[in-house]
């Protein structure tokens, strides 16, 4: 029981999306008619042949490069062509991908950029034509170049042509990118009979003939080109599809392949392959052999009965440790338990540890109502945890989700919540979403589950250029991190998110560098700290933003445990190592070595995951428990994991660190770029730093609600918030922090991936018109506005330090308007409800002699009694 419980929202009212002012961005320009069928025209005349012979399909396919059918097919336009998807349906044509390329410097003559601009941007469009979509395309471009108007519905066809920068098969520098063939060089052993793990991922058509065609002619492949085939995915529902084959080949195999990626009948040249991979290989970083033996002693225990609300996906923990005993239930659903060393426990014991009893020494109290599933996918071993080499990760994954959740009869239906602190060895984030972001967000929008995800923690050491070993270690804490601040910053490109952190449903979380136990170690020789024991900032180590299309990544940040640091010289001048195994600093978690009572020191994005995942099962204990807002009730999975999810992002709050480094960015990119610096400190920062205590209760000198309401495309729900009367006329500093999330669905062939993107405005019900104040004068003090709009949750912080007064009638409210919008283009079906979760805490940011809780908790109980009545 709390003294300040978080409220409910009364339930929401219906209403219209507000819509507010059209927006029409300037467009970029084509050469004209004359001059594309100048270009194009010879690559349509050949088509013409082939159809005039008595077997085009076979004269089609005599030219290895060109375009056949059932070969995939690009278009490269400038710009973005609207309702293409929709267009090339009406022909037949299924589009694969929809990619927005980077911006390009050299164009053909006759583009022009769009606006002022020098950049022509681009997008790829990617497509698998028969033979009878290409007569109609035929058609389609016969009409255009002959001055005809186009057709119904063909207007997009008219832009693609006008707009077409290239028309040409997909080849094997699509398929085989330059960061997929770096990490398979990189992986290539030197012996050449030495097998290598190669992923081949089919192209997703919903025709599952066709996908098993292309599958199964691959593998052939494979084995002709001398591999074998070690397993093979098949996922396929309305809004995912993933086919692909796992295989082995003699290193000597793959380097034919790399040498001549073009060699017709190739692996690199067959139409079936999308994209030719290193395998997914799932990691976590080893532990310390070292532990400590302590004499801890828990006074309280788990409950064998309470419900799994949470799963651990990870490597296996020791279950009989003092620490979890009775609170992990490990389900080998996989036969790798008896693959891991007890004594190579290290990770998923500290992340079981941590999720149920918190640092062991600053907190140690057992988790109440709920256990923890651990289903392992990685094997332990003495340089860290790893999948199991014969495996496609992303079937390894959907086979423990299908047995926790949807099997007919599921392991724990009532898990909400699943902690993945894994990261994808040599797969950081560069602009394209992975394969197992993407699966990961399809499961969370298809089951309401919410993935806390790491960051990521970056090995590498950080190259400070210009300075001197001697140098470094002699200067102070803020000269130290100005140097740190600039290094960073230009390296930030090769220390991006690790994936899946990328993904846009999943809470990621970065790591502070700080611990939670109070203690500060005297300093050591050679050992260096990069801040002050009160300041929080984030772990040089922690992976970087943003995510996907710019989206703010990581979502928070938590204690990651106190991070130190060595200084060596380098040919750049020094080069800064973070310390990876010490007793000195970090979280206290359970260990496999020194016993039942064995602890280490855990440091990363790993335990500041685990740490959250912790602060969400507390959060939803709040929530249904006694005087909580839906007290006594078993919510459903996707409510609780959508209300936690809020809360958590609600509560985070960017530290004075952060405003500190968005005074900096602001002065250092010049006068009119807020919202660049503002995007400079989501990098870091995200939302900012999680205080758990805000996710179980209002704040000491503020009122914080909750709410669920589901809404379609073009509509709205309307929460009323009660403005407390003793604000009215009194000079006082408020702030007012709005979160709406929900796990919007997503489609990977369009570069629009999010469909549904929602977000609140304070509206005036009756003349329809935005309060950009909220009623109280109010300005952002947080991420920019137009950042929150790009993912799935929605979060705005609002602030008020000027003391300016406040004017309102008693009973007045804030109209908060929760309204969704198809953001890609027709791909949001009208008919999908998004479900979401509301958080809002309003907050007096000074002490008065005034408790706006009971204000607002007295009105709703009025407002509830006067409904009822």
């Amino acid at each position: 029981m709390h003294e300040r419980p978080i409220i409910r929202f009364p339930e929401p009212t219906k209403s219209a999306r507000r819509t507010g002012s059209p927006s029409n961005p300037p467009r970029a320009q084509g050469p004209g008619r004359q001059n594309q069928g100048t270009r194009f025209q010879p690559t349509f005349d050949a088509l013409a042949a082939a159809f005039n012979t008595d077997d085009p399909e076979f004269t089609l396919r005599q030219n290895p490069s060109g375009i056949a059918p059932e070969r995939a097919l690009v278009f490269v336009t400038a710009g973005n062509v609207r309702d293409f998807t929709h267009a090339a349906r009406e022909i037949g044509l299924e589009v694969f991908a929809e990619d927005e390329l980077e911006d390009i410097e050299e164009y053909p003559d006759g583009f022009e950029a769009p606006g002022t601009g020098e950049l022509l941007p681009c997008t790829l469009y990617a497509t698998v034509p028969t033979i009878g979509t290409f007569e109609k395309l035929l058609s389609l471009w016969s009409a255009y170049q002959n001055g005809v108007g186009a057709p119904r519905g063909a207007a997009p066809w008219w832009n693609v042509f006008g707009l077409l920068l290239e028309l040409r098969p997909w080849g094997p520098t699509d398929r085989l990118t330059g960061d997929a063939r770096a990490v398979i060089e990189d992986r290539l052993p030197f012996d050449d009979n030495e097998e290598v793990a190669i992923e081949f991922e089919i192209w997703p058509t919903a025709k599952a003939e066709l996908r098993t065609n292309w599958r199964e002619t691959t593998e052939r492949r494979i084995v002709e080109a001398g591999g074998k085939v070690v397993d093979r995915c098949s996922i396929s529902s309305d809004d995912f599809t993933y086919e692909a084959i796992l295989a082995l080949f003699p290193a000597y195999a793959v380097r034919n392949m790399l040498d001549g990626p073009s060699n017709f009948d190739g692996l690199l040249t067959y139409e079936g392959i999308q994209f030719v991979l290193p395998q997914t290989v799932g990691q976590s970083a080893p532990g310390d052999p070292d532990g400590e033996l302590t004499d801890l002693e828990f006074e309280d225990s788990f409950d064998v009965d309470a419900p799994v609300r949470a799963a651990l996906i990870d490597g296996t923990p020791v279950a009989g440790h003092a620490a979890i005993n009775d609170g992990v239930v490990i389900e080998d659903m996989h036969d790798l338990v008896r693959l891991s060393e007890v004594k190579h426990r290290f990770h998923a014991t500290a992340m079981a540890s941590l999720i149920l009893r918190g640092d062991l020494e600053a907190d140690g109290n057992a988790l109440q109502n709920t256990r923890l599933l651990s289903v392992p996918v990685l094997v332990d071993s003495d340089n860290g945890a790893w999948t199991p080499p014969d495996r496609l990760f992303i079937d390894l994954l959907h086979t423990t989700l299908t047995g926790l959740l949807t099997a007919d009869e599921p392991l724990a239906a009532d898990v909400f919540v699943v902690n993945f602190a894994i990261g994808l060895q040599d797969t950081r984030f560069a602009g394209r979403i992975s394969s197992l972001a993407r699966f990961m967000d399809w499961w969370a929008a298809k089951e309401g589950v919410l993935f806390v995800i790491s960051a990521g923690n970056i090995s590498d050491g950080l190259t400070l250029a210009g300075a001197s070993v001697v140098a470094f270690e002699d200067a102070d804490i803020a000269e130290k991190q100005q140097i740190v601040a600039e290094a960073m910053r230009a390296s930030a490109h090769e220390r991006t998110l690790l994936a899946p952190a990328e993904g846009m449903n999943g809470l990621t979380v970065g790591a502070l560098s700080k611990d939670l136990n109070g203690d500060n170690p005297a300093r050591h020789t050679g050992i260096i700290t990069l801040e002050n024991d009160d300041q929080s900032l984030p772990q040089i180590t922690s992976a970087l933003g943003l995510g996907f299309r710019r989206a703010i990544k990581p979502d928070l940040l938590y204690a990651g445990g106190r991070l130190e640091a060595r200084v060596t010289p380098s040919a750049d001048g020094a080069m800064l190592h973070a310390v990876g195994v010490s007793q000195r600093t970090g979280l206290n978690a359970a260990s496999p070595v020194g016993g039942a009572h064995g602890t280490q020191k855990s440091r990363g994005t790993s335990p500041a995951a685990a740490l959250t995942t912790r602060a969400i099962l507390q959060s939803a204990e709040s929530l249904t428990g006694e005087d909580g807002p839906y007290e006594g009730q078993e919510l459903p999975r996707r409510e609780l994991a959508l209300l936690t999810r809020a809360l958590a992002v609600n509560s985070a709050r960017w530290p004075e660190d952060a405003h500190l480094l968005y005074r900096q960015e602001h002065g250092r990119l010049g006068k009119h770029q807020h919202a660049r610096a503002r995007m400079e400190v989501c990098r870091y920062f995200g939302h900012g730093v999680l205080v758990p205590e805000l996710m179980q209760q209002s704040p000491d000198t503020g009122a914080t609600l909750v709410g669920l309401g589901s809404v379609k495309k073009d509509q709205a729900q309307i929460f009323k918030m009660p403005l407390p009367a003793s604000m009215s006329g009194d000079r006082v500093p408020r702030s007012l922090r709005v979160t709406i999330t929900w796990f919007s669905p997503v489609n990977s062939a369009r570069s629009q991936y999010r469909l549904a993107g929602l977000e609140a405005v304070a509206a005036d019900e009756i003349d329809n018109v935005h309060d950009g104040g909220w009623q109280l004068d109010l300005k952002t003090d947080g991420p920019d506005a137009n950042m929150v709009k790009r993912g799935s949750v929605w979060s705005r912080r609002l602030i008020n330090r000027t003391k300016s007064v406040p004017g309102f009638e008693d009973g007045a409210e804030i109209s908060i308007c929760v309204q969704c919008r198809d953001t890609a283009n027709g791909g949001l079906n009208p008919d999908d409800d998004m479900m979401f979760a509301i958080a809002v805490t309003l907050e007096v940011e000074a002490e008065v002699s005034f408790d706006i809780y009971d204000e607002v908790q007295l009105a709703l109980r009025v407002r509830l009694g006067t409904e009822g009545g």
